[in-house]
């Protein structure tokens, strides 16, 4: 017989007593989720309606904000060193008309979205990272989160502060250390968690050995990450190359964070407050709120611009069009012409948009993209950027206005910025054609060396995306996801690739929502996505099968005994035909979409550093649900 494990979540429970062990309910699994015939399931999800009446007079009459530029404390040594704290602050999200309704909110240096860091690529910043989020805008003592913690919720129970932070770097490639460990996090009096496996380290150093991107920072905590993005904790970190001054830059670039928010009826942040008996497996706000501000215009001039679009909400995904509001149109609009994603450019020009290559631009949580548009003949226009996803998202294509199947659509959500072509030409547009920009910078990114050669290992691993039942107290159930049918404190689940060599990851998805994938460190290509039908037509038996080893698995963790056999997914299934990603969803990911009934393969670059990362779901409550597991790079 095994012995007990030796995992860190049973020391925790035994030991510091700091993180009690989750503990999976049973239920009865045949026929849970038979509603849904697609798919194994969805779970129990919230759309939360604010306590405001919107109307008409109240959207686009405020102008989109364009986040600030941080400045630097110090550039001695060919280090950008930064000091920067998380504050508790107000300011108005709301739009003006609705009068004075500040709301209050966390953010870095003082505002929402956070001023954004610029770099270079190969020239080091250090960030001293504050959390002073201890006392309130009014200066006054606090020592609980501005929204509501559930701590039932792993990571947020027995004796943590309520309000701890640690900072990553998404995209970054960073040490352990640097990276910003979900474990690894501080509280306003200095308090950490002794038993993270990697250390906390105020300063952080991001050596930006990598390429020009679109990157951003965000909070981490283990337990409290949807809280503490959801308050403002976000902000853009961009990585520059001189050449980018021949694309549209200065004012004609611009940063555009895309989010979600619900308000309470004085202007604050409506959140489920976490008290009643179940966890909000899912988020969405029903008001558009874009680089901080709710329904914002933007008026440009009839010329090139360049937007860096980031999906930044909790739990939604977008799927956006320009649609021409006087002609009531998605085809009289300029064409995208996307020259960038997460990571870095792309070889060749992605035209979304209608005759394009891709006709819409599908960013899930985190995902970023890098687009000039062109406004020179549509000079007095107007244009929605239009947003055609249902809440859950699930692999649906863009619905447009009208569709007599649209009963999916929030159509809260549906317009999210409106733009403008009504100012005046103010000079000659010297910017240069966007496929001859990536031809340049393309030469310039081929004299990097900021990576060794990477040796296929010949290794694939697959991992199950998973839905089940999660007992929290006793009679208190959550509906909760998972990585692999594991949870985050278990050693067995934690993989271990080499250094500077490529394994394929399969992610199978047997739920019903679509789930954004990323993985901290390192770079992903999408090699192809790959359907699959359940062989008892539901994903039924699959389903029992799954929670049976869930519940054993628990008992396993908290009694010892014999580990059960962890189900192969792929005895319950028939492999279909296999797609090739889209242009603009190929290559310089760190954030994947994985569709229901789908297994997507990915190649993964172990590259940067040793050291124990994570790999998790961005949707922010999944994430915090366990769905989210460390991983090792070994030298």
């Amino acid at each position: 017989m095994d012995e007990k494990p030796t995992n860190r979540e049973t020391v925790r429970a035994e030991g510091s007593g700091i993180l009690r062990r989750t503990v999976l309910k049973g239920a009865v699994a045949v026929g849970l989720f038979s509603t849904v015939p697609w798919s194994v399931g969805r779970v129990r999800a919230q759309a939360t309606d604010s306590d405001l009446n919107f109307t008409e007079d109240d959207k686009w009459v405020d102008p989109l904000p364009r986040p600030g530029v941080m400045d630097p404390v110090s550039k001695k040594g060919g280090v950008d060193y930064y000091e920067i704290s998380m504050t508790e602050f107000q300011q108005q999200v709301l739009p003006s008309t609705m009068g004075n309704k500040p709301t209050t909110l966390w953010g870095y240096g003082g505002t929402y979205p956070a001023a954004t860091i610029e770099a270079r690529p190969d020239r080091p910043v250090k960030v001293k990272w504050m959390n002073e989020l201890g006392t309130d805008w009014n200066d006054i003592p606090r020592n609980t989160h501005l929204l509501s913690v559930d701590k039932r919720v792993h990571g947020a129970d027995h004796g943590v502060p309520e309000i701890r932070t640690v900072v990553h770097l998404h995209g970054g490639v960073a040490a352990e250390e640097d990276d910003g460990y979900s474990e690894a996090w501080v509280s306003p009096d200095g308090t950490t968690y002794p038993d993270s496996p990697v250390p906390y380290k105020q300063i952080k150093e991001y050596p930006n050995r990598q390429e020009p991107g679109t990157l951003w920072y965000h909070d981490h905590a283990l337990g409290i990450t949807r809280l503490n993005v959801y308050a403002g904790l976000a902000g853009f970190y961009l990585l520059r190359e001189r050449v980018e001054n021949s694309l549209p830059t200065g004012e004609y670039e611009i940063p555009i964070l895309l989010q979600d928010r619900s308000f309470e009826a004085d202007g604050s942040l409506l959140y489920p407050d976490g008290t009643g008996d179940e966890f909000e497996a899912e988020f969405w706000g029903d008001v558009p709120v874009v680089n901080g501000k709710a329904y914002p215009y933007l008026e440009v001039e009839p010329r090139k611009y360049r937007f860096r679009f980031l999906n930044g909400s909790n739990g939604r995904t977008f799927n956006l069009k320009f649609y021409n509001v006087g002609e009531a149109s998605y085809d009289d609009v300029p064409v995208m012409e996307q020259i960038g994603v997460d990571l870095g450019f792309l070889d060749d020009v992605v035209t979304v948009g209608p005759g394009g290559m891709v006709p819409s631009l599908l960013l899930s949580g985190a995902e970023r993209a890098d687009v000039v548009v062109d406004f020179s003949d549509f000079e007095g226009e107007e244009f929605f950027v239009d947003n055609g996803t249902g809440i859950p998202y699930a692999g649906e294509e863009f619905v447009p206005r009208g569709d007599p199947d649209n009963t999916g659509i929030d159509v809260d959500m549906r317009e999210m910025l409106k733009i403008k072509v009504t100012k005046p030409l103010s000079a000659p547009d010297d910017s240069i054609p966007s496929d001859r920009f990536l031809k340049l910078i393309g030469r310039t990114i081929d004299r990097y060396d900021f990576e060794p050669p990477v040796t296929d290992s010949g290794v694939t691993r697959t991992f199950t995306l998973d839905s089940a039942v999660l007992e929290v107290e006793e009679d208190i159930e959550y509906d909760s996801h998972f990585l692999d049918l594991s949870l985050w404190s278990d050693e067995d689940a934690v993989v271990d690739p080499k250094l500077n060599t490529s394994e394929t990851w399969e992610f199978v998805n047997t739920t019903g929502d679509s789930h954004p994938i990323h993985l901290h460190l390192v770079d992903m290509e999408v090699l192809e996505r790959q359907a699959f039908t359940w062989d008892d037509g539901t994903g039924d038996e699959y389903a029992g099968v799954a929670q049976v080893y869930i519940d054993e698995y628990a008992e396993y963790l908290e009694n010892g005994g014999i580990k059960p056999e962890k189900p192969d997914v792929k005895t319950y299934i028939t492999m279909g035909d296999t797609t090739l990603p889209t242009p603009n969803n190929a290559v310089k990911k760190d954030t994947v979409l994985v569709n229901p009934n789908e297994m997507l393969r990915v190649k993964v670059d172990f590259t940067g550093f040793a050291g124990r990362f994570a790999w998790h779901c961005h949707i922010l409550e999944h994430e915090d649900q366990e769905m989210m597991l460390p991983y090792e790079v070994v030298e």
